[in-house]
């Protein structure tokens, strides 16, 4: 009576590890197409919302660096040029 038992829970025991495998699968294949969804509507958000404020950020940031490539260059210049005349 205990063997039967114990053979009963093994074969309950696979069945249900079987019926978890197949809801698995089941499960992925109705995520799928979510999950593909999902991924091309933050492509097109990127799109319509990001690209442009990148190529407006980047148009800024271009605009911007040459000042402050001379606001930077411009005093190590003069620095420079009057220790050379100390020097010198």
């Amino acid at each position: 009576m205990f063997l039967e038992f114990i053979i009963g829970l093994m074969v309950l025991m696979i069945l249900l590890s079987l019926g978890l495998l197949l809801l698995k699968f089941v499960f992925h294949l109705l995520l799928l197409p979510l999950k593909l969804l999902l991924f091309l509507t933050k492509s097109l958000l990127f799109l319509v919302l990001g690209l442009p404020l990148l190529i407006l950020f980047g148009v800024v940031f271009a605009a911007v660096l040459p000042v402050g490539l001379i606001l930077v260059a411009l005093p190590i210049c003069l620095v420079g040029g009057l220790v050379y005349a100390a020097v010198a």
